[in-house]
Protein backbone atom coordinates (compact mmCIF):
# COMPACT_ATOMS: atom_id res chain seq x y z
CA UNK A 1 0.00 0.00 0.00
CA UNK A 2 2.95 2.22 0.71
CA UNK A 3 4.31 2.14 -2.60
CA UNK A 4 1.20 2.97 -4.29
CA UNK A 5 1.03 6.40 -2.02
CA UNK A 6 4.86 7.27 -3.17
CA UNK A 7 3.56 5.98 -6.51
CA UNK A 8 1.03 8.45 -6.76
CA UNK A 9 3.09 11.87 -4.88
CA UNK A 10 5.29 11.06 -7.72
CA UNK A 11 3.04 11.20 -10.05
CA UNK A 12 1.85 14.21 -8.96
CA UNK A 13 4.88 15.83 -8.86
CA UNK A 14 6.01 15.19 -12.05
CA UNK A 15 2.68 16.55 -13.71
CA UNK A 16 3.49 19.89 -11.34
CA UNK A 17 7.19 20.02 -13.73
CA UNK A 18 5.25 20.68 -16.66
CA UNK A 19 4.98 24.33 -15.91
CA UNK A 20 8.48 24.88 -14.99
CA UNK A 21 10.58 26.97 -17.36
CA UNK A 22 11.07 30.67 -18.43
CA UNK A 23 8.05 32.92 -17.66
CA UNK A 24 7.21 36.16 -19.56
CA UNK A 25 7.90 38.94 -18.12
CA UNK A 26 4.44 40.58 -16.51
CA UNK A 27 4.91 43.35 -18.49
CA UNK A 28 3.86 42.00 -21.70
CA UNK A 29 1.46 39.01 -20.10
CA UNK A 30 -1.39 38.60 -22.20
CA UNK A 31 -2.71 39.74 -26.16
CA UNK A 32 -1.23 41.65 -28.43
CA UNK A 33 -2.33 43.19 -32.05
CA UNK A 34 -2.44 46.36 -33.63
CA UNK A 35 -5.95 45.79 -34.28
CA UNK A 36 -7.73 43.15 -31.24
CA UNK A 37 -10.31 42.39 -33.62
CA UNK A 38 -7.55 39.99 -35.28
CA UNK A 39 -4.70 39.04 -32.39
CA UNK A 40 -0.91 38.66 -32.79
CA UNK A 41 0.51 37.06 -29.63
CA UNK A 42 -0.43 35.89 -26.23
CA UNK A 43 2.24 35.33 -23.70
CA UNK A 44 0.99 33.53 -21.10
CA UNK A 45 3.27 32.26 -18.77
CA UNK A 46 5.54 30.21 -19.99
CA UNK A 47 4.47 29.78 -22.84
CA UNK A 48 3.11 31.81 -25.99
CA UNK A 49 0.61 31.61 -28.46
CA UNK A 50 1.22 33.01 -32.33
CA UNK A 51 -2.35 33.80 -33.67
CA UNK A 52 -1.15 33.25 -37.22
CA UNK A 53 0.53 30.26 -36.79
CA UNK A 54 -2.64 28.72 -34.69
CA UNK A 55 0.01 27.20 -32.25
CA UNK A 56 1.12 27.67 -28.83
CA UNK A 57 4.75 27.42 -28.15
CA UNK A 58 6.33 26.40 -25.32
CA UNK A 59 9.22 29.08 -24.22
CA UNK A 60 12.89 28.35 -23.82
CA UNK A 61 13.73 32.09 -23.00
CA UNK A 62 11.98 35.35 -22.23
CA UNK A 63 13.80 38.50 -20.50
CA UNK A 64 13.26 42.09 -20.77
CA UNK A 65 16.42 44.00 -20.72
CA UNK A 66 15.61 47.93 -21.21
CA UNK A 67 13.21 48.09 -24.00
CA UNK A 68 14.21 45.01 -25.49
CA UNK A 69 12.05 41.46 -25.03
CA UNK A 70 13.75 38.56 -26.21
CA UNK A 71 11.93 35.25 -26.51
CA UNK A 72 13.27 32.03 -27.92
CA UNK A 73 11.40 28.82 -28.70
CA UNK A 74 10.94 26.06 -30.99
CA UNK A 75 8.35 25.23 -33.75
CA UNK A 76 8.13 21.80 -36.47
CA UNK A 77 10.56 23.98 -38.58
CA UNK A 78 13.34 24.90 -36.22
CA UNK A 79 14.44 27.29 -33.36
CA UNK A 80 13.37 30.66 -32.94
CA UNK A 81 14.68 33.70 -31.36
CA UNK A 82 12.80 36.42 -31.53
CA UNK A 83 13.20 40.65 -30.29
CA UNK A 84 10.15 42.83 -29.30
CA UNK A 85 10.26 46.25 -28.89
CA UNK A 86 8.62 47.67 -25.80
CA UNK A 87 7.97 50.95 -26.01
CA UNK A 88 5.05 53.39 -24.68
CA UNK A 89 2.73 50.82 -24.25
CA UNK A 90 3.43 49.45 -27.42
CA UNK A 91 5.05 46.01 -27.88
CA UNK A 92 6.47 45.74 -31.80
CA UNK A 93 8.17 42.65 -33.47
CA UNK A 94 11.71 43.85 -34.90
CA UNK A 95 13.67 40.77 -35.54
CA UNK A 96 14.19 37.08 -35.18
CA UNK A 97 15.66 34.20 -36.14
CA UNK A 98 14.23 31.41 -37.64
CA UNK A 99 15.43 28.12 -38.35
CA UNK A 100 19.06 30.10 -38.46
CA UNK A 101 17.47 32.50 -41.01
CA UNK A 102 17.51 36.33 -40.09
CA UNK A 103 15.11 38.58 -40.52
CA UNK A 104 13.94 42.44 -39.94
CA UNK A 105 10.26 42.99 -39.39
CA UNK A 106 8.66 46.36 -40.42
CA UNK A 107 5.79 45.68 -37.95
CA UNK A 108 3.09 47.81 -37.13
CA UNK A 109 3.54 48.16 -33.05
CA UNK A 110 0.55 46.47 -31.07
CA UNK A 111 -1.44 47.28 -28.26
CA UNK A 112 -2.52 45.23 -25.48
CA UNK A 113 -6.11 43.91 -26.00
CA UNK A 114 -8.85 43.02 -23.73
Amino acid sequence: MEWRLVAVAAAGLLAGCGSVGPKTPDAVQGIWSADCSTPFVKFDGNEMHLYPDKATYRLKAATLQGASLNVAYDTPQGAVAETYILEGGTLRLDHGTYGGQQAAWHKQPMRKCG
